[in-house]
Protein backbone atom coordinates (compact mmCIF):
# COMPACT_ATOMS: atom_id res chain seq x y z
CA UNK A 1 0.00 0.00 0.00
CA UNK A 2 0.90 3.54 -0.66
CA UNK A 3 1.01 6.52 1.43
CA UNK A 4 0.53 10.06 0.69
CA UNK A 5 4.19 11.09 0.92
CA UNK A 6 4.62 7.86 -1.59
CA UNK A 7 2.15 9.46 -4.12
CA UNK A 8 3.57 12.58 -3.84
CA UNK A 9 7.09 11.43 -4.91
CA UNK A 10 5.96 9.18 -7.79
CA UNK A 11 3.83 12.64 -8.79
CA UNK A 12 6.86 14.79 -8.77
CA UNK A 13 9.62 12.40 -10.43
CA UNK A 14 6.59 12.12 -13.40
CA UNK A 15 6.37 15.28 -14.00
CA UNK A 16 10.30 16.03 -13.60
CA UNK A 17 10.70 13.25 -16.27
CA UNK A 18 8.07 14.76 -18.54
CA UNK A 19 9.58 18.09 -18.66
CA UNK A 20 13.43 16.66 -19.11
CA UNK A 21 11.86 15.07 -21.90
CA UNK A 22 10.07 17.47 -23.74
CA UNK A 23 12.11 20.44 -23.01
CA UNK A 24 15.69 18.47 -23.37
CA UNK A 25 15.31 15.71 -25.23
CA UNK A 26 13.30 16.51 -28.26
CA UNK A 27 10.22 15.61 -26.60
CA UNK A 28 10.96 12.10 -26.48
CA UNK A 29 8.17 10.02 -26.51
CA UNK A 30 8.91 7.36 -23.59
CA UNK A 31 9.27 10.37 -20.86
CA UNK A 32 6.28 12.26 -22.05
CA UNK A 33 4.44 8.73 -22.05
CA UNK A 34 5.65 8.31 -17.99
CA UNK A 35 4.85 11.82 -17.14
CA UNK A 36 1.39 11.58 -18.13
CA UNK A 37 0.66 9.82 -14.52
CA UNK A 38 1.87 12.95 -12.98
CA UNK A 39 -1.34 15.41 -13.14
CA UNK A 40 -3.78 12.70 -12.16
CA UNK A 41 -1.64 12.50 -8.98
CA UNK A 42 -1.78 15.43 -8.15
CA UNK A 43 -4.92 15.99 -8.63
CA UNK A 44 -5.82 12.92 -6.51
CA UNK A 45 -3.71 14.24 -3.92
CA UNK A 46 -5.12 17.98 -3.93
CA UNK A 47 -8.62 16.32 -3.40
CA UNK A 48 -7.34 14.30 -0.33
CA UNK A 49 -5.97 17.88 0.86
CA UNK A 50 -9.10 19.57 0.51
CA UNK A 51 -10.69 16.84 2.64
CA UNK A 52 -8.39 16.36 5.30
CA UNK A 53 -7.68 20.12 5.96
CA UNK A 54 -10.79 21.78 7.13
CA UNK A 55 -9.32 24.30 9.47
CA UNK A 56 -6.53 25.54 7.18
CA UNK A 57 -7.94 25.45 3.73
CA UNK A 58 -7.39 29.10 3.31
CA UNK A 59 -3.62 28.88 3.86
CA UNK A 60 -3.43 25.91 1.67
CA UNK A 61 -5.44 28.22 -1.05
CA UNK A 62 -3.14 30.73 -0.46
CA UNK A 63 0.03 29.02 -1.10
CA UNK A 64 -1.49 27.61 -4.15
CA UNK A 65 -2.29 31.11 -5.56
CA UNK A 66 1.52 32.38 -4.05
CA UNK A 67 3.37 29.63 -6.33
CA UNK A 68 0.64 29.75 -9.12
CA UNK A 69 2.19 33.34 -9.77
CA UNK A 70 5.89 32.66 -8.77
CA UNK A 71 5.83 29.84 -10.76
CA UNK A 72 4.32 31.72 -14.22
CA UNK A 73 7.87 33.79 -15.46
CA UNK A 74 10.18 30.02 -15.04
CA UNK A 75 7.09 28.53 -16.91
CA UNK A 76 6.60 30.97 -19.62
CA UNK A 77 10.28 31.08 -20.05
CA UNK A 78 10.57 27.43 -20.85
CA UNK A 79 7.46 27.46 -23.29
CA UNK A 80 9.36 30.71 -25.27
CA UNK A 81 5.57 32.39 -24.70
CA UNK A 82 6.43 35.77 -26.98
CA UNK A 83 3.32 35.92 -28.57
CA UNK A 84 -0.25 34.89 -29.12
CA UNK A 85 -2.29 33.92 -25.77
CA UNK A 86 -0.52 33.20 -22.55
CA UNK A 87 -0.89 29.49 -21.03
CA UNK A 88 -1.28 29.34 -17.48
CA UNK A 89 0.68 27.31 -15.14
CA UNK A 90 -0.82 23.77 -13.75
CA UNK A 91 -1.01 25.52 -10.74
CA UNK A 92 -3.24 27.69 -11.67
CA UNK A 93 -5.40 25.04 -12.88
CA UNK A 94 -5.11 23.25 -9.07
CA UNK A 95 -6.18 26.37 -7.23
CA UNK A 96 -9.19 26.36 -9.38
CA UNK A 97 -10.39 23.20 -9.22
CA UNK A 98 -9.87 23.54 -5.17
CA UNK A 99 -12.28 26.59 -5.60
CA UNK A 100 -14.31 24.21 -7.75
CA UNK A 101 -14.43 21.96 -4.73
CA UNK A 102 -14.91 24.79 -2.30
CA UNK A 103 -18.35 25.52 -4.25
CA UNK A 104 -19.94 22.08 -3.65
CA UNK A 105 -18.11 21.89 -0.42
CA UNK A 106 -20.81 24.82 1.09
CA UNK A 107 -23.60 24.19 -1.17
CA UNK A 108 -26.21 26.79 -1.60
CA UNK A 109 -26.01 28.43 -4.51
CA UNK A 110 -22.56 28.34 -5.57
CA UNK A 111 -22.98 25.00 -6.62
CA UNK A 112 -24.77 27.28 -9.86
CA UNK A 113 -21.24 28.56 -10.81
CA UNK A 114 -19.19 25.60 -11.13
CA UNK A 115 -20.04 25.75 -15.04
CA UNK A 116 -18.00 29.28 -15.15
CA UNK A 117 -15.01 27.29 -13.53
CA UNK A 118 -14.58 25.03 -16.46
CA UNK A 119 -15.31 27.52 -18.83
CA UNK A 120 -12.71 29.84 -17.23
CA UNK A 121 -10.14 26.66 -17.25
CA UNK A 122 -10.28 26.75 -20.85
CA UNK A 123 -10.91 30.42 -21.96
CA UNK A 124 -7.29 31.11 -19.81
CA UNK A 125 -5.80 28.84 -20.85
CA UNK A 126 -5.12 26.62 -18.05
CA UNK A 127 -2.66 23.43 -18.06
CA UNK A 128 -5.37 20.77 -18.43
CA UNK A 129 -8.08 23.32 -18.81
CA UNK A 130 -11.28 21.82 -18.06
CA UNK A 131 -9.93 17.97 -18.06
CA UNK A 132 -8.03 19.29 -14.58
CA UNK A 133 -11.07 20.71 -13.08
CA UNK A 134 -12.69 17.58 -13.98
CA UNK A 135 -10.22 15.43 -12.57
CA UNK A 136 -10.03 17.02 -8.88
CA UNK A 137 -13.76 16.99 -8.94
CA UNK A 138 -14.14 13.48 -10.27
CA UNK A 139 -12.01 12.38 -6.89
CA UNK A 140 -13.16 14.61 -4.41
CA UNK A 141 -16.83 13.52 -4.78
CA UNK A 142 -15.82 9.85 -4.78
CA UNK A 143 -14.00 10.03 -2.00
CA UNK A 144 -16.67 13.12 -0.17
CA UNK A 145 -19.81 10.38 -1.33
CA UNK A 146 -17.93 6.74 -0.28
CA UNK A 147 -15.65 7.89 2.42
CA UNK A 148 -16.82 5.41 4.89
CA UNK A 149 -14.60 2.12 5.13
CA UNK A 150 -17.01 -0.35 4.10
CA UNK A 151 -17.44 1.58 1.23
CA UNK A 152 -13.96 1.49 0.05
CA UNK A 153 -14.88 -0.73 -3.66
CA UNK A 154 -17.21 1.49 -4.55
CA UNK A 155 -14.99 4.48 -3.94
CA UNK A 156 -12.48 2.53 -6.20
CA UNK A 157 -15.14 2.11 -8.58
CA UNK A 158 -15.82 5.95 -8.31
CA UNK A 159 -12.65 6.77 -9.06
CA UNK A 160 -11.99 4.53 -11.92
CA UNK A 161 -15.26 5.84 -13.78
CA UNK A 162 -14.95 9.26 -13.68
CA UNK A 163 -11.18 9.39 -14.08
CA UNK A 164 -11.44 6.91 -17.22
CA UNK A 165 -14.58 9.19 -18.39
CA UNK A 166 -13.07 12.16 -18.12
CA UNK A 167 -10.32 11.60 -19.89
CA UNK A 168 -11.69 9.46 -22.76
CA UNK A 169 -13.56 12.58 -23.13
CA UNK A 170 -10.29 15.13 -23.10
CA UNK A 171 -8.79 12.53 -25.54
CA UNK A 172 -11.38 13.22 -28.00
CA UNK A 173 -12.28 16.58 -28.05
CA UNK A 174 -8.10 17.03 -28.25
CA UNK A 175 -7.63 13.81 -30.02
CA UNK A 176 -4.29 13.47 -27.90
CA UNK A 177 -3.83 10.26 -27.46
CA UNK A 178 -1.25 9.83 -25.34
CA UNK A 179 -3.14 11.29 -22.78
CA UNK A 180 -4.58 7.56 -22.15
CA UNK A 181 -1.38 6.60 -20.63
CA UNK A 182 -2.61 8.80 -17.65
CA UNK A 183 -4.97 6.28 -17.06
CA UNK A 184 -2.16 3.98 -15.40
CA UNK A 185 -2.34 6.41 -12.52
CA UNK A 186 -5.07 4.50 -11.48
CA UNK A 187 -2.99 2.25 -10.02
CA UNK A 188 -1.04 3.95 -7.24
CA UNK A 189 -4.54 5.96 -6.34
CA UNK A 190 -6.24 2.71 -5.33
CA UNK A 191 -3.22 1.56 -3.72
CA UNK A 192 -3.23 4.63 -1.38
CA UNK A 193 -4.03 4.00 2.17
CA UNK A 194 -4.66 7.28 3.45
CA UNK A 195 -1.77 7.24 5.41
CA UNK A 196 0.53 10.60 5.30
CA UNK A 197 3.86 8.56 5.42
CA UNK A 198 7.11 10.77 6.05
CA UNK A 199 6.05 13.24 3.29
CA UNK A 200 8.77 15.60 2.18
CA UNK A 201 8.91 19.05 3.93
CA UNK A 202 5.45 21.06 3.45
CA UNK A 203 7.25 23.86 1.00
CA UNK A 204 9.53 21.14 -1.00
CA UNK A 205 6.53 20.38 -3.48
CA UNK A 206 5.67 24.25 -4.21
CA UNK A 207 9.24 25.76 -4.53
CA UNK A 208 10.25 22.37 -6.54
CA UNK A 209 7.90 23.67 -9.65
CA UNK A 210 9.02 27.09 -10.45
CA UNK A 211 12.73 25.55 -9.10
CA UNK A 212 13.02 23.01 -11.85
CA UNK A 213 11.68 24.80 -14.37
CA UNK A 214 13.83 27.19 -14.18
CA UNK A 215 16.70 24.86 -13.58
CA UNK A 216 15.49 23.07 -17.26
CA UNK A 217 15.48 26.65 -18.73
CA UNK A 218 18.73 27.38 -17.51
CA UNK A 219 20.22 23.90 -19.03
CA UNK A 220 19.08 24.40 -22.68
CA UNK A 221 20.04 27.77 -22.46
CA UNK A 222 23.82 26.50 -21.51
CA UNK A 223 23.77 23.14 -23.32
CA UNK A 224 21.22 23.13 -26.17
CA UNK A 225 21.72 26.90 -27.35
Amino acid sequence: MLTSANLQLIAIVTMLIDHIGAFLCNNDISMRMIGRLAMPLFCFMLSEGFLHTKGKRWQYFGRLVLFALISQLPYDLLRNSGGGYIHLNVLFTLFTGFAAMTLIEYGGYGVIYLPIVFILAEYLHMDYGAYGIAMILGFYLASRVFKKKKYQLWRWLAYTILFFTSTAIYVVAKYNLMQLFSLIAIIPIILYNGKLGRRLPKWFGYIFYPAHLLAIFAVRQLFLH
